[in-house]
């Protein structure tokens, strides 16, 4: 993609333990009694996760040059940081931020203990059965989800000073065939033939639009709120939640957050058909908790999970495509276009059945 920032310098794995050493983050004791061991866990860009002694210490992003807004961004979870010193509900979920001021454009934060929520079930090869996974996940998430909405509420208030990281435009997946759309994303050839697909499909294109209509900026969001962003770990109190990666953060729809999680029904069940009476089931749970907790009406919630979900399929899609070599088989990331396109052009009917699982 197209360079639209000077270029950082990346941290390299090479030289990770020195700098490491040098900014303070291990001494020499761990490296020379206790062990210190790096490994790269990152898709999207370079991230490293630091064990001490077996122990996860740390997770380090190294940021490389920015890509249109289609990237996560360092100045984003440096403000999501900010305000959890000042904002008990956001620091409940956020690991706290390592101070750096070694080379490159990095972020560091605690490394958290838990499982990817992705791993938790048998579908993600896990133990649990789907359905005991997902309403454990919403029973715990939700209510923290819906707090932390309602404490950054005053972040969107008319003439409240909001970070400035946090703003800019709403995210890439509801521009994608708008004047503002990334270019991007039209410069990467193995995109090319999925945009021109979906964009001569009018109904796909008018529900994206309307999704973007249907955008309400009204408080800090998480942004990227996928199962491997929600890291889980039982505790001695049941299920305790952390969420890892706000790169994306901003002031946004909180409905956004949920239809990343439901992104993951349709996907589990190998998306063909995307939209079953277990995935709808599971989505009204989703937004009738999250509802209860966060006082927002359920009639638009539900809507704009809806459409919001269409587009986070067609989004992993496309994200899937870019990383694959020009000859590679695209079949899943069709299968995820199809059902993002499949939940578009169906979207009342589909808030119609949801709503009727809510009355």
């Amino acid at each position: 993609m197209t360079d639209d920032s000077p270029a950082a310098e990346m941290l390299a794995p090479d030289t990770f333990i020195p700098t490491a050493l040098t900014v303070g983050l291990i001494d020499a004791d761990d490296v020379v009694w206790r062990g210190v061991e790096v490994r790269q866990v990152g898709r999207s860009h370079p991230v490293y996760l630091l064990s001490v002694g077996g122990t996860g210490r740390a997770v380090i992003k190294s940021f490389g040059p920015r890509r249109g807004g289609t990237d996560g961004e360092p100045e984003r979870e440096r403000a999501v940081a900010a305000l959890a010193n000042v904002r008990p509900a956001v620091a409940a979920l956020a690991p706290p931020l390592i101070p750096w001021d070694g080379p490159g454009n990095v972020v560091a934060t605690r490394a958290v203990d838990g499982a990817v929520a992705w791993s938790v079930d048998r579908l993600g090869g896990g133990e649990e059965a789907p359905q005991v996974a997902w309403e454990a996940l919403v029973d715990a998430l939700a209510p923290k989800l819906a707090e932390m909405h309602r404490a950054t509420r005053d972040l969107a208030a008319v003439g409240a000073i909001a970070p400035p990281a946090l703003g800019g435009p709403i995210p890439w997946g509801l521009r994608l065939f708008d004047s503002d759309c990334p270019p991007e994303l039209w410069t990467m050839p193995q995109l090319a033939p999925l945009l021109v697909r979906l964009g001569a499909d009018a109904q796909v294109v008018a529900g994206l639009r309307r999704a973007r209509g249907s955008w309400r900026a009204r408080c800090l969001i998480h942004g990227d709120l996928k199962h491997d962003n929600v890291l889980l770990r039982r505790g001695t109190g049941g299920l305790e939640i952390a969420i890892v990666d706000w790169e994306m953060a901003r002031i946004g729809d909180p409905a956004w957050d949920l239809a990343a999680l439901a992104m993951r029904l349709p996907m589990a069940e190998g998306i063909n058909p995307p939209w079953t009476e277990a995935n709808l089931a599971a989505v009204a749970r989703l937004v009738a908790t999250y509802g209860a907790a966060s006082g927002i009406g359920l009639p638009a919630l539900a809507q704009r999970v809806i459409f919001y979900t269409g587009v986070w399929l067609i989004m992993s899609a496309l994200q899937y495509l870019s990383t694959l070599a020009g000859d590679a088989p695209t079949g899943s990331a069709d299968g995820l276009a199809d059902a993002g396109a499949s939940t578009l052009q169906r979207a009342d009917a589909l808030t119609a059945d949801l709503m009727a699982r809510l009355e």
